[in-house]
């Protein structure tokens, strides 16, 4: 995985995907992980686990793992419309 250091919403966040992705949907991603409070979480715990999410923006649907400041991208898909005229 490739890491691209990112600064958002005057934070720094280290971006690791392999997936082709613009820098519109990352911040998009960001502004959603920053709205559900992602980044918020207490470190203090030794045992502090990544936290995954499921987003859905715009015609996407991606996988991250959210640890401290950085953002995993594990997928990236088109969501199926599953609606049937």
């Amino acid at each position: 995985m490739e890491v691209y250091p990112i600064v958002h919403k005057n934070l720094i966040f280290n971006i690791l995907t392999d997936e082709d992705i613009s820098f519109i949907e990352i911040r998009k991603m960001l502004d959603y992980l920053i709205e559900e409070k992602a980044f918020d979480k207490e470190t203090d715990s030794l045992a502090y686990e990544p936290e995954i999410y499921e987003i859905y923006i715009d015609e996407y649907h991606y996988v991250v793992d959210v640890q401290d400041y950085e953002v995993a991208i594990y997928k990236r898909e088109k969501k199926i419309d599953t609606m049937e005229n």
